[in-house]
């Protein structure tokens, strides 16, 4: 027994003085801070691709990755670098998990609304970044550019996943960009403005399935649409209340397009 135990005990030493081990606990905190950044965009794109889903495992691997997300940060916050290496390493696991069980394929109206929020970014912050006087700011910005024209011509050609992770990644540089510049982008601001336009927009979709309905059927799909619209938009204004504004902006743009989408597909003759 005591033999086994030596034995167990020479292991674990030789593990721990493993090269892999020796990397792990030399993460520095500037990677580890990357590391997380990179485990905060996988977790936007699977709460983007989750949110078009019925799929509990799916949803279950999301509220997973978001807690050990969560964890991630308050260690990293104390110091505890290589605790925070290794929880947000799992947390993008389980957000990959995420996007895997629902097969990395969002829903057209989902990536729609996200390439209209990285146009409104980029539209918004380009002129401050060209006079910020930075080059390599300039340089991020024209990148993203690039990226979102062609994460939008995916879209045209019914490519919405690639569509997805482009529009994305310039979303990524275009923020990148601004900090550089020493500009932060106002998320609070902007899902407030969407959630107030959001809202007009389903009330005037409310009031013209209302009056052309008299003498004719709405058809499922519009109301379908509608309820789903409805739903989403709840949906942002509780992330809103919760201090989610990201989310809350994108649940909000997604409602917005359905909105548009029920009036398009309103009142039918019987």
């Amino acid at each position: 027994m005591r033999s086994s135990l030596r034995l167990f005990l020479i292991a674990l030493a030789a593990l721990a003085l493993s090269p892999a081990a020796g990397r792990a606990q030399g993460m520095t905190p500037e990677r580890v801070r990357l590391s997380i950044e990179q485990t905060d965009r996988r977790i936007e794109l699977a709460e983007t691709v989750v949110s078009t889903s019925d799929d509990a495992q799916a949803r279950g691997e999301l509220a997973r990755a978001r807690d050990l997300q969560g964890r991630a940060k308050s260690a990293a916050a104390s110091g505890q670098t290589f605790m925070a290496g290794q929880l947000t390493a799992q947390a993008r696991g389980h957000a990959d998990r995420a996007i895997t069980l629902v097969r990395g394929l969002p829903a057209p109206d989902r990536v729609t609304a996200q390439l209209e929020r990285t146009r409104q970014m980029l539209d918004r912050s380009g002129q401050r970044i060209q006079e910020c006087g930075d080059d390599r700011a300039r340089a991020m910005l024209r990148v993203a550019l690039e990226m979102q024209r062609r994460a939008e011509s995916a879209e045209l050609s019914n490519r919405h996943l690639g569509a997805l992770q482009l529009t994305m990644g310039a979303r990524d540089r275009g923020l990148r960009a601004l900090r550089l510049c020493r500009l932060e982008e106002n998320v609070q601001e902007a899902a407030g403005h969407a959630l107030s336009r959001t809202d007009q927009v389903l009330a005037r979709v409310r009031e013209v399935l209302a009056s052309g309905a008299r003498g004719r059927a709405v058809s499922p799909m519009a109301r379908d649409a509608l309820a789903r619209a409805t739903a989403l938009q709840d949906d942002a204004s509780r992330q809103f209340r919760d201090g989610r504004f990201e989310a809350s902006l994108q649940l909000t743009l997604t409602a917005r397009r359905l909105a548009h989408r029920a009036v398009g597909r309103g009142p039918r003759a019987r």
